[in-house]
C-alpha cells in the first residue's frame, strides 16, 4: 500500500500518462504500419514498454488492496483494468 499511494509512485504514473499521449501522437502521425507486428521496431518497443509499466502499475495496486475484491469497488482500479486489458488483449 505503501509504494501505490505513494507520491513518487503517482507522480511517476502521472508522467507516463502524458509521455503515452505524445507518444499516441507521434505514432499517429509517423507509423504508417497496419498493425503492431508490421511496425518498424521503435514503434513496437516503445508500445511494449508501455504496456510493461501499465500492467505493473495495474499489478502494484493490485497488491495494495488486503481483500483483492474491494478492487472492485475502486473506480479507478476498475477503468485501469479495463484499460490494461484492452491494452494486452
Amino acid at each position: 500500500q505503501e509504494i501505490a499511494r505513494g507520491a513518487v509512485f503517482e507522480n511517476v504514473t502521472l508522467s507516463v500518462i502524458c509521455l503515452n499521449a505524445i507518444w499516441m501522437a507521434i505514432d499517429t502521425d509517423y507509423n504508417k504500419a497496419a498493425s503492431l507486428l508490421q511496425a518498424d521496431v521503435i514503434f513496437q518497443v516503445v508500445e511494449h514498454s508501455f504496456c510493461i509499466y501499465f500492467s505493473l502499475e495495474w499489478y502494484i495496486r493490485l497488491m495494495s488492496f488486503k481483500v483483492k475484491a474491494e478492487g472492485l469497488q475502486d473506480a479507478w482500479f476498475v477503468f485501469d483494468t479495463v484499460l490494461v486489458a484492452m491494452m494486452v488483449g
